[in-house]
């Protein structure tokens, strides 16, 4: 199976997933860091599993610090 590597596609992604699920988000700046998973199976879905694990998790992670910035 073909993985994505288009970076900006996954981070499109990422930021998508981010900004649609406002209430994990806030779980997780509540200590509950198991949120990561369920945020990385919604962009593995939207990829159709054809994505690089590792990529996407180093963008999901730099989405998360911005988006606790813009909150508090």
């Amino acid at each position: 199976m073909e993985k994505v590597v288009d970076v900006e596609f996954i981070d499109s992604i990422a930021k998508d997933v981010v900004k649609e699920f406002p209430l994990k988000i806030e779980e997780y700046q509540n200590g509950k860091t198991g949120i990561v998973n369920m945020l990385m199976g919604e962009i593995k879905k939207r990829t159709q599993d054809k994505f690089e694990p590792r990529i996407a998790n180093e963008l999901l992670m730099k989405k998360l610090p911005e988006i606790l910035v813009v909150n508090n």
